[in-house]
């Protein structure tokens, strides 16, 4: 979960629970007068010990003596632009293009000072062959970048690239020729990536690292501390991501050993992922295949790809309903052809899918205020009757409560059961890299970017006021109305501050709900 999704769900709880409890203040003050993490890091064994402190990439930076005249090489297809670099034989810039919006395109990395984008380390019978740091003979041949290097004599190493066509998907196979007239053993095999950081306001960069093992996600986000954090990788994946695009790097069971997770002081990060250790027999080849995928975080499409890639889409603690959403999104977009229609009409369906918890809600807070200013009279003549014996009112006055079916958490408890709700759809419209770039009408260009012109803040900011206006019960005592009438222009002023940097998208829903919240809630104020 995201730093703005935290801050969302903590305003969010924070506005219902003063609502309800203001809203409720009549009945709490009667009361109240009658009754006087993870990343869960592993312990890192021996072993991994060693791998971090020999494998791990060096965090002081090389000085390279004209990048300019280190032979490069470009592959180029529909939606993926790879750069190459002989130095390290590494990647050095990526750009992708979104399938159905051509004029969107995301970098994810610029770093043309750093040697780790798909280097590689390994050591062959103890010694280091530091691949990264020597410079690899690079060409192209059709869809397929190929890197080759004789880092030794008698050793010959490949890693070719081979991309699946018009895709964001494809394959490295990393080769290891034994041409020596003995066995060699090949240990400590990392590919290297890293480091990920954004690269300036506005820019889509990788910033953290996420691996998925059997089953459980896990995600490391930059900090400022530096850090070595080792991962288990036997059954899943790895790679780094920020919120709308990522580099992932999966394959088969057993395609990997483990990994380790570099977090730097200039908060990056550097990622190992290591390969398992082989024998070569004389005049022999091994080969490793690692699937790679380069591209947006699109939830259906990166299903389709298979090995649960999608699992990095961030849904947050309520997938479960944030998945049908999403599909729900996408199939109103296919009716409408227009994210920001898709939205209302997603709204219109959440609406009507909680009509029933709402008006329940709202007609048992109306029902409860009725009932409260029925017993009143009672009330103070218990208070008079047992002024001297507090658990005898206690008692009674929990008696005339049930008599007048009133229960203060009655109109609270369907209210809550719309949050999951509620903070799934925000997680679903945070996500959904199918919003970004999207437009509508001519004022939002881009709905998962903050409204430029801060029209939808401003109207969510009105539609909350005037809905906490018709829906606050008439207050019981001066006091509690200084407070409610503080909590009428607070929230609203508060959020809509808050709500200037939101996604637009995000808005859009609200607005639209606001409305229809005040239409019901009219509904019942006159129908009560």
């Amino acid at each position: 979960m995201d730093r703005k999704f935290v801050i969302f769900i903590v305003i969010s709880i924070g506005i219902i629970a003063f609502s309800n409890y203001f809203m409720m203040k009549n009945t709490k003050n009667r009361i109240k007068s009658a009754q006087i993490e993870s990343t869960k890091v592993v312990k890192t064994p021996q072993e991994t010990r060693r791998d971090i402190v020999e494998i791990a990439p060096k965090v002081e930076k090389r000085e390279e003596k004209s990048i300019e005249i280190l032979k490069k090489e470009e592959l180029n297809t529909k939606y993926v632009q790879i750069s190459a670099v002989s130095m390290g034989g590494r990647i050095s810039n990526i750009r992708i293009e979104r399938q159905k919006n051509k004029k969107e395109v995301s970098e994810l990395i610029t770093q043309l000072d750093e040697r780790n984008h798909f280097a590689m380390r390994a050591k062959v019978n103890g010694t280091d062959l530091e691949l990264d740091q020597k410079s690899w003979d690079i060409r192209k041949s059709g869809s397929t970048l190929i890197f080759s290097i004789q880092p030794a004599e008698g050793l010959l190493m490949e890693k070719r690239l081979q991309w699946d066509g018009d895709a964001y998907t494809g394959t490295m196979i990393f080769s290891i020729q034994n041409n020596t007239g003995y066995m060699i053993d090949v240990e400590e095999i990392a590919l290297l990536w890293g480091p990920g950081k954004t690269i300036g306001k506005g820019r889509y960069n990788i910033r953290q690292a996420v691996a998925f093992n059997d089953g459980k996600i896990t995600r490391i986000k930059p900090k400022k501390k530096a850090e070595v954090i080792p991962v288990e990788l036997k059954n899943g994946w790895i790679g780094m991501s920020d919120q709308y695009f990522c580099a992932l790097f999966y394959g088969d069971p057993g395609t990997f050993k483990n990994a380790v997770v570099n977090r730097r002081e200039d908060q990056s990060i550097i990622m190992s992922v290591f390969l398992p250790e082989k024998k070569i027999a004389p005049q022999a080849k091994t080969e490793y295949v690692v699937k790679v995928y380069f591209g947006p975080q699109n939830y259906q499409d990166m299903k389709a790809v298979g090995y649960q890639i999608n699992k990095i889409v961030n849904f947050g603690m309520f997938t479960f309903l944030s998945v049908p959403m999403y599909y729900l999104l996408k199939f109103f977009f296919k009716l409408t052809s227009n994210y920001g229609l898709a939205i209302i009409l997603l709204t219109l369906l959440i609406r009507i899918i909680l009509w029933w918890p709402t008006q329940k809600s709202y007609t048992s807070m109306k029902k409860m205020q009725t009932s409260m200013n029925s017993m009143q009279p009672r009330v103070k003549t218990l208070k008079e009757i047992y002024r001297d014996n507090p658990s005898k009112l206690n008692e009674e006055t929990m008696k005339l409560y049930k008599e007048y079916k009133i229960n203060p958490m009655g109109g609270c408890l369907p209210m809550l059961l719309q949050m999951p709700v509620f903070f799934a759809l925000f997680a679903t419209l945070s996500s959904a890299v199918e919003l970004k770039g999207a437009e509508f009408f001519w004022v939002w260009t881009d709905l998962s970017a903050k409204d430029p012109v801060y029209i939808l803040p401003i109207l969510m900011g009105l539609s909350m006021f005037i809905q906490q206006k018709i829906s606050t019960p008439p207050a019981a005592t001066p006091e509690s109305a200084a407070q409610q009438k503080m909590m009428l222009y607070m929230m609203p002023a508060m959020l809509t501050f808050f709500s200037f940097i939101w996604p637009s998208g995000l808005l859009l829903y609200w607005v639209i709900s606001n409305i229809l919240s005040i239409g019901q809630q009219a509904f019942i104020n006159r129908k009560t």
